[in-house]
C-alpha cells in the first residue's frame, strides 16, 4: 500500500484518508445501533404528565377532561406518542376513552407539550376523594427508536352525590292509625328509598303475628319489589284484626325488610309501627285527647338531637285539672330533656303544645325505635291513661353486638320451609342458609344447636325433628361464604296459627382457634287448619207447589282456631227466606243452629244450593257447598174446582163425611158403637165364667 502511495503521489494519499474516515464514521454508526441507542439516557426522551389543579369528576357521572402530556429532554423528541388505560381492580374509573387524535405526532425537546383529552366515567358508588387513574404512554426517540411502553398515574378528585339505599316504613303524611280491641283495621304505609342508589329484591314482611295481639285479616303478608329506585316510594296496604284481649294502650306491628343494595350486599332491616288500641271493655272515650305527634326529624344519626311536639287538647266540657304528659322510650334513645311534663289546667276546648327531646345513643342499631307518649290526669289510675306512640328511624352503622370489634360472624342469610305455610300436625322441610360475614377469616369447627322455646302443655315442643337431631356440625365456611342445611320437622296438632321464633346457637372457631358464640332467631308461621262443619240438610221426598216446607241444620267450628266472617247465601228455583244471612266469627267448638223457609214455585225436580263462605286465620277465603234437591208436585185439586170451606179432603176420604172430616161423621159413629158393643159382650162373658165357679165351689 505504501509504495502505491508513494507512485500515485500526495492526491492519491488525501483520497485515501478520505475513505479511511468514512469507513471509520460507518462503522461507529453500527456499533451504536448494536449498542440501542434508547438505553442511553442521553437518547430517551424524558416525559412528564399532568392535569389541571381544579379538576373534578362527579361519580356515577362522564366527565371530559385534558390529560397534559411534557417532553422534558434536551437532546430527544418523544414521537408516535399513543396513550393506552389500564383497569385497576380497586380503580373507580369504569371507563377511559380517548377522544382526540392519536398518536402524537411529536413532542419537541426542552418542554414540548401537547394534550390529549379523555371522556372518563367514575363509579357511581365511590365516597369522596383523590383517586389514581393509571395509565401506559409508548413512542420513539429522535431515531424512532421504539421505547419501552412507560407507566404513568395521575391523581383525580372525585365528588359523590350519591347516598347508599336506605329504606324505612311511615304512615303517608297527615295519617295517623288506631284499633279498637276485636275488630278489623287498615294500615296503610309507605316504603321509601331515602338513599339515591336502588335497592333490589326487596321483601317486606309482618313478623311475629299471633291471636293474641294481630293477626291478618286477608291479603299478603309479603310485599315484593323487583327493584325501588334512590327517593322512590311505594304503598302497602293491610288489613289485621286487633285481638279482642287487648287493653288500651300502643302495640307494636314488627316488619322485616330484606334487599340487596348495588354494591351486591344483601341487608335485612327491623322496623316497628305501633298501633293505639281502645280496650275492648273499656269505658268512654277519655275527655282528654293527643291530637298530634310530631316529630321534629324521622330519621335521625347516633347523637344527633331532635324533637317530639305533642298537643294535648280538653275534648270535656269542664276543666280538666292537673295533667301529666310523658315521654317513653327504648334504650336506644337518650332523653335530653324532661320526660315528663306537668300541665295545670286544660278549659273545655283548650288544647296545648309540649315538647321532649331525645338523642340516638351512639351504640343504637339501626331500625325503628318507638316513642309513646301517655297523657292521664294526675293521681288518676294508670289504666286511665291514654297512650299514642311513633317511630323514628335511627340510621345507624351497628347492627348489634359489641361495636368495633373484629370477630367474624355467622349469620342466618336466609331460610325457606317445604310448604311455605307449615299446617299443625304435619311435617315440613326446613332450609337454612348460614353465611360468614367476614371478608377474611374462616369459621371452623361449627357446632349449632336448633332451639324451640314454645311448647304446648298437652303435647311439647312446637317443632321436634324427624330422623335426626336438632344439633348439627360444620367443617367450615369460607370467607363470605355460605352453607346449607335441612331438616326435617313436626307441628304438634295443638299448635295455634302464629308465627313460632326458633333461635339457631352456634358455637365456632376463628383461624386462630379463638371461640365465638352467636345466636340468630328465624320465625316459622304455623297455620292451624280451619274446620267448617255443617250437619245434614234433609228435605220431604215429596212437597207441594205453594207449600212452604222448614229447612233447620247446624253449623260447627271442629277446629282448633277461630274462623271469620261466616256467611251463607242459597240459590235455587224456589222462594227462601231469608236468602242470606251473616254470622261473624266462630270460636274453637262454637255452634250455630239456623233454619230457612222454602216456597217451591213449579212442579217438578227442584234443585238448589247453600253457600257457606267464611276466611280462616291465614285470611285466606273458603266456600263450603250444599246442594238441595226435592220433588215438587201439583196441589190436588177438587171435581169442582174448589176445596170446601174447611179445606181439601185428605185423600181416599168419604164424601159423606163432609166438611166436618172424619170425626163426627156417620162412619166415626159405627166405629165407636162397634167398639161399644165389644166392650159390653166382654164385660158379660167375664161375669158369666165367675158366677160358674162360684156355683161348682159351693157344691
Amino acid at each position: 500500500m505504501g509504495k502505491w502511495l508513494k507512485k500515485k503521489g500526495p492526491v492519491a494519499f488525501i483520497v485515501f484518508m478520505v475513505i479511511m474516515v468514512i469507513s471509520m464514521t460507518s462503522s461507529k454508526l453500527e456499533l451504536y445501533a448494536d449498542v440501542y441507542i434508547p438505553d442511553e439516557p442521553h437518547f430517551v426522551p424524558q416525559i412528564r404528565v399532568y392535569v389541571d389543579d381544579d379538576l373534578e369528576l362527579v361519580a356515577g357521572k362522564t366527565g371530559t377532561f385534558n390529560l397534559h402530556i411534557q417532553n422534558l429532554s434536551p437532546n430527544s423528541y418523544a414521537k408516535n406518542i399513543v396513550f393506552t388505560p389500564l383497569y385497576k381492580e380497586d380503580s373507580p374509573f369504569v371507563s377511559v376513552k380517548v377522544l382526540s387524535e392519536q398518536p402524537i405526532k411529536w413532542l419537541t425537546t426542552n418542554g414540548g407539550e401537547a394534550d390529549i383529552e379523555l371522556m372518563v366515567e367514575a363509579d357511581k358508588l365511590v365516597n369522596d376523594g383523590y383517586y389514581p387513574l393509571t395509565f401506559q404512554l409508548s413512542y420513539t426517540n429522535t431515531w424512532n427508536d421504539a421505547i419501552a411502553p412507560t407507566e404513568h398515574t395521575v391523581y383525580i378528585k372525585i365528588k359523590s352525590y350519591q347516598t347508599n339505599c336506605n329504606l324505612k316504613l311511615t304512615l303517608p303524611e297527615g295519617q295517623t292509625v288506631s284499633a279498637k280491641a276485636g275488630e278489623m283495621f287498615e294500615l296503610s304505609l309507605l316504603l321509601t328509598n331515602e338513599g339515591t342508589l336502588s335497592a333490589k329484591g326487596v321483601k317486606v314482611s309482618i313478623k311475629d303475628l299471633a291471636q293474641d295481639t294481630f293477626m291478618l285479616f286477608s291479603g299478603n303478608s309479603q310485599y315484593d319489589f323487583y327493584r325501588v329506585f334512590g327517593s322512590e316510594k311505594r304503598s302497602l296496604n293491610y288489613k289485621l284484626i286487633a285481638s279482642e284481649k287487648l287493653k288500651s294502650s300502643s302495640y307494636p306491628v314488627t316488619f322485616e325488610i330484606e334487599y340487596t343494595d348495588e354494591l351486591g350486599k344483601d341487608a335485612k332491616v327491623e322496623q316497628q309501627i305501633w298501633i293505639p288500641v281502645k280496650g275492648a271493655g273499656d269505658a268512654k272515650e277519655a275527655d282528654l285527647q293527643i291530637t298530634e305527634i310530631k316529630p321534629s326529624l324521622t330519621s335521625v344519626k347516633p347523637g344527633e338531637n331532635f324533637n317530639v311536639d305533642v298537643e294535648i287538647k280538653n275534648t270535656d266540657s269542664m276543666d280538666s285539672g292537673q295533667i301529666k304528659i310523658s315521654a317513653e322510650s327504648t334504650e336506644a334513645l337518650l332523653p335530653t330533656s324532661q320526660n315528663l311534663i306537668i300541665i295545670q289546667n286544660l278549659k273545655p276546648g283548650e288544647d296545648k303544645k309540649v315538647t321532649f327531646s331525645f338523642q340516638p345513643d351512639y351504640n343504637a342499631a339501626r331500625g325503628g325505635v318507638p316513642i309513646t307518649i301517655k297523657v292521664a290526669p294526675v293521681g288518676a289510675d294508670e289504666s286511665a291513661a291514654i297512650a299514642r306512640a311513633i317511630s323514628v328511624f335511627v340510621d345507624s352503622d351497628v347492627a348489634g353486638g359489641e361495636a368495633g370489634k373484629n370477630v367474624p360472624k355467622i349469620i342466618v342469610k336466609s331460610y325457606s320451609s317445604e310448604p311455605t305455610l307449615v299446617d299443625a300436625g304435619e311435617e315440613f322441610k326446613l332450609n337454612v342458609q348460614f353465611a360468614n360475614t367476614h371478608a377474611t377469616k374462616t369459621v371452623r369447627n361449627i357446632k349449632g344447636s336448633f332451639i324451640v322455646t314454645e311448647e304446648s302443655n298437652e303435647t311439647g315442643s312446637v317443632f321436634s325433628p324427624v330422623g335426626s337431631s336438632n344439633t348439627f356440625y360444620i367443617d367450615k365456611i369460607a370467607p363470605k361464604g355460605t352453607y346449607d342445611w335441612d331438616l326435617t320437622l313436626f307441628t304438634i296438632p295443638d299448635a295455634k296459627s302464629k308465627t313460632y321464633t326458633v333461635t339457631i346457637s352456634f358455637e365456632y372457631e376463628d383461624d386462630a382457634g379463638n371461640p365465638y358464640k352467636a345466636d340468630e332467631i328465624i320465625g316459622i308461621p304455623v297455620y292451624q287448619p280451619a274446620r267448617f262443619e255443617v250437619s245434614d240438610i234433609s228435605l220431604p221426598p215429596e212437597i207441594y207447589v205453594g207449600n212452604p216446607v222448614y229447612v233447620a241444620f247446624e253449623m260447627y267450628n271442629l277446629g282448633k282456631t277461630d274462623i271469620y266472617n261466616v256467611k251463607l247465601n242459597i240459590e235455587g228455583d224456589f222462594h227462601v227466606d231469608p236468602k242470606s244471612s251473616y254470622f261473624g266469627n266462630f270460636t274453637p267448638g262454637y255452634r250455630e243452629y239456623f233454619e230457612v223457609m222454602i216456597t217451591p214455585n213449579m212442579p217438578g225436580e227442584t234443585t238448589g244450593r247453600i253457600i257457606f263462605q267464611y276466611e280462616t286465620a291465614s285470611g285466606e277465603q273458603k266456600e263450603l257447598v250444599k246442594e238441595l234437591s226435592m220433588n215438587v208436585m201439583e196441589m190436588m185439586m177438587p171435581p169442582g174446582g174448589e176445596f170446601p170451606v174447611d179445606g181439601p179432603m185428605d185423600p181416599g176420604m168419604d164424601p159423606s163425611m163432609g166438611s166436618r172430616g172424619f170425626v163426627g161423621s156417620v162412619w166415626f159413629y159405627i166405629i165407636i158403637g162397634v167398639v161399644v158393643a165389644g166392650i159390653a159382650a166382654a164385660v158379660v162373658i167375664i161375669i158369666k165364667r165367675k158366677r160358674k165357679k162360684s156355683e161348682e165351689f159351693e157344691v
